[in-house]
């Protein structure tokens, strides 16, 4: 987990490296299922991990965040986006939180 003071640089950074002078920051919370899975795309969007519970596993197109008992190697990335899918490894529901950094450009008719 990101703690929440270093994901919002990390965010401005990030933006930055990617070419955006623009962004927003939204604070997303996630309820997850028992044994239950949320798919989304975040495309021009950065989503940082900064809570997750015990059991639950973060896949997206940047890597994976496991925060369980695993065999192999863990990557343990905070950076998600793209394809983002959320499993809930555990028979009670979990919860998450991000930040979401969403990319403005010039033009995508948003209001800065």
């Amino acid at each position: 987990m990101m703690h929440e003071e270093f994901a919002l640089q990390y965010a401005e950074r990030r933006a930055k490296e990617k070419g955006y002078e623009s962004y927003r920051i939204v604070y997303r919370e996630f309820i997850i299922p028992a044994m239950g899975m949320l798919k989304f795309q975040g495309y021009n969007e950065i989503w940082l991990v900064t809570w997750i519970d015990w059991g639950l596993m973060v896949k997206s197109d940047y890597g994976r965040y496991d925060n369980w008992y695993t065999k192999e190697i863990r990557e343990n990335i905070h950076e998600h986006a793209d394809r983002i899918e959320i499993i809930n490894t555990r028979k009670y529901q979990r919860k998450i939180r991000f930040l979401q950094v969403i990319l403005k450009t010039n033009d995508d008719g948003s209001k800065t």
